[in-house]
């Protein structure tokens, strides 16, 4: 059976300027500190399809709507559902824990085709995703230089 090593990597990562007046920055770094070093074991190619769903910020997958039943198949409310899927971390500049999913912080809404990362996979046995991939240049912040997402046959 072949599964896939998921690794998130924010080493790279260089801390945004904040305080108490402009928190986000802090809550972002707080966020990227969090996901470096999170990892999870992916038991599919559809698995690993829905992570990067996810890491994309796409919400749920099209494909694992069902219409008669109205709503999402079993399979994926399960794989959804699981613990890691959700990061939690504490927001020090505004004092309290947050819990969200694992993808790239605030709006991602850059576009990277996920045919062709699966694709490199099946041929290489290892792909990367940058984290500038996730979003458009105007939502890019180059302190996430050399962040990213990789993917391993195991």
């Amino acid at each position: 059976m072949v599964r896939y090593k998921v690794v998130i990597n924010t080493d790279s990562y260089k801390k945004r300027r904040c305080s108490k007046k402009n928190w986000e920055p802090g809550t972002m770094n707080d966020y990227m500190e969090a996901i470096n070093g999170w990892h999870t074991t992916e038991h599919s190619i559809r698995e690993v399809i829905w992570r990067l769903q996810m890491f994309q910020g796409q919400g749920f997958p099209i494909s694992e709507y069902d219409e008669e039943k109205g709503g999402l198949s079993e399979r994926y409310k399960r794989w959804e559902a699981k613990k890691c899927n959700q990061v939690k971390y504490f927001d020090k500049l505004c004092g309290f824990e947050r819990t969200q999913p694992v993808k790239g912080y605030g709006f991602t809404q850059g576009y990277f085709s996920i045919g062709s990362v699966i694709e490199k996979l099946k041929n290489e046995g290892s792909v990367k995703i940058p984290f500038s991939y996730l979003y458009d240049i105007r939502q890019y912040y180059k302190n996430m230089d050399g962040c990213y997402m990789e993917i391993t046959k195991i």
